[in-house]
């Protein structure tokens, strides 16, 4: 265990006993009065892998998460790992086609993840070979090909939106694997009314409190993982500029590692990617990774390895398991 997190957690006892925990009077901060003084890199949030892909809407093949976004918000999610693609409404009702300019793209990252013969299945039960798309390309979230899922973004942000209406002491972190241009993402998030929640990093990189996010209202963190808003759009982070991660593909809880995968070792933000790479067993390999006695111990080992708190936990089926007893331990909190 670190000397920070040592502090962190015995800070929290303290508090705890003195009054601490969900904050009921409504001076909680992401449900816990404790993390209201902690900056926003002191803190650990549950995160969730593909948060678009839910088992609960219709039309996503191979799903890895049990419901949608908003029912994520509503479990204690706080970090929504998404993917952004354009997409084309088709004569197929329900049915959305990748844009020609990512098709091929697309098309790649499927068959890489899930194998041509089950790709080629789901596109011939959706009837969603040889489509015809027809109207206005937009932004939508996607996992790869938007023929095997898609939800348009401005929907999902104007849920988000509303959520975030209704939840004002709670700060939300949107992770993008972004082939949307920034333009567009800037745009989708500003007629979704979210611009007023942005928050926008100040020259020092140093990072706010929760508190401070509250009392400020901007309390949504927006990280790109490929392109940054620059300085048009500085509320549009350089994902793997502040964030360093681990691998994320891994055939069995014995292949867990801490190694470095993206981002710069000194990255104040620190994503752990905890899943196993099965499209078929999503659901059944979550219970046993999202258990405390598999995901406790990776926490640590990576903590331990890296010398940092492990910010964003990342799973898939994120209702599986400890996730939410786990980071509240983390934090010292609960």
């Amino acid at each position: 265990m670190t000397r920070a997190r040592l502090v962190l957690l015995l800070v929290g006892s303290v508090l705890a006993g003195c009054g601490g925990g969900s904050g009921a009077d409504g001076s909680a901060c992401n449900g816990y009065v404790e993390l209201c003084d902690r900056a926003y890199d002191e803190v650990v949030f549950p995160a969730t892998h593909n948060s678009m892909s839910a088992a609960s809407e219709l039309g996503w093949f191979a799903p890895e998460q049990p419901d949608g976004i908003i029912a994520q918000l509503d479990a204690g999610v706080r970090v929504l790992l998404i993917d952004s693609w354009y997409g084309q409404p088709t004569d197929r009702r329900g049915i959305v086609a990748t844009a020609d300019t990512l098709r091929a793209e697309s098309s790649a990252q499927a068959r890489a993840e899930f194998g041509d013969r089950p790709v080629d299945a789901a596109l011939r039960l959706r009837r969603a070979v040889g489509l015809a798309p027809h109207g206005e390309v937009a932004p939508y979230l996607c996992h790869a090909m938007c023929e095997l899922g898609s939800t348009l973004w401005l929907d999902s942000l104007r849920d988000t939106r509303q959520w975030l209406d209704e939840h004002p002491r709670e700060v939300v972190t949107l992770f993008v694997q972004d082939e949307v241009t920034p333009a567009d993402t800037a745009r989708v998030i500003e007629e979704a009314g979210l611009l007023p929640y942005v928050w926008t990093p100040p020259a020092d990189g140093s990072w706010p409190t929760l508190g401070e996010m509250v009392d400020a209202g901007t309390r949504l963190v927006v990280l790109m993982e490929h392109h940054g808003g620059g300085a048009r759009w500085p509320w549009l982070i350089q994902g793997f500029d502040v964030v360093q991660d681990t691998p994320f593909l891994f055939e069995s809880p014995g292949d867990f590692t801490c190694e470095p995968n993206r981002g710069r070792r000194g990255a104040p933000l620190f994503l752990v990617n905890h899943w196993i790479d099965d499209w078929k067993h999503v659901p059944q390999n979550s219970e046993v990774v999202n258990a405390r006695d598999v995901l406790l111990p990776r926490l640590e080992q990576c903590e331990e390895e890296r010398g940092q708190l492990p910010n964003f936990v990342a799973v898939d089926y994120y209702d599986r398991g400890d996730l939410f007893a786990v980071v509240d331990e983390l934090n010292g909190v609960g």
